[in-house]
């Protein structure tokens, strides 16, 4: 009898913390359908852009423009230049001065460092009808915090950055 009484009382705590084990390994979100969940996204996504909040971690931009609301949701930004195109063109022509050497090697190698510190990345941010409304000139290194708007354009060029959320 005390064996039968020790089993029902074991069984009877195990199935008491099966809800609970079950409830810990649920994230809550299991009993959704697609588009419920996809409706509860939509919702916290517009909140957070009302908010002014970006739901973006960090992307990297190439050279081009990107549009705020399509490409870029809206938001505050720390926007970081990592490599700019006169670092590749003074790359590029160091590497042809070490290859010929001598004075025209030496020639080159002057002519890389100052494409190097001439050419920079320009970021535009661009509003209606094209028209630049900021406007930023970076080294590699360099960053600068932005408010992207919704109906307006990011553009970079001669240069890589990435973008991160505030």
């Amino acid at each position: 009898m005390k064996k039968l009484l020790s089993v029902l009382l074991v069984l009877a705590l195990a199935l008491a913390l099966l809800p609970c084990a079950a409830f810990a390994d649920s994230d809550g979100f299991g009993s959704y359908s697609d588009a419920e969940l996809k409706q509860l996204y939509e919702a916290v996504r517009q909140e957070m852009q009302k908010r002014g909040l970006s739901t973006t971690k960090e992307l990297t931009l190439r050279e081009g423009k990107y549009i705020v609301g399509q490409d870029i949701e809206p938001g505050s930004y720390t926007l970081k230049c990592v490599e700019t195109s006169g670092e590749s063109y003074g790359d590029l022509y160091s590497s042809l001065g070490n290859f010929y050497g001598g004075q025209l090697g030496d020639l080159m190698g002057s002519l890389g460092g100052m494409v190097s510190n001439v050419i920079n990345t320009e970021a535009k941010i661009i509003g209606d009808y094209g028209t630049v409304l900021k406007s930023f000139e970076l080294k590699a290194g360099d960053s600068v915090r932005l408010t992207l708007e919704k109906n307006t354009a990011l553009q970079i060029s001669e240069g890589t950055c990435t973008l991160t959320a505030d």
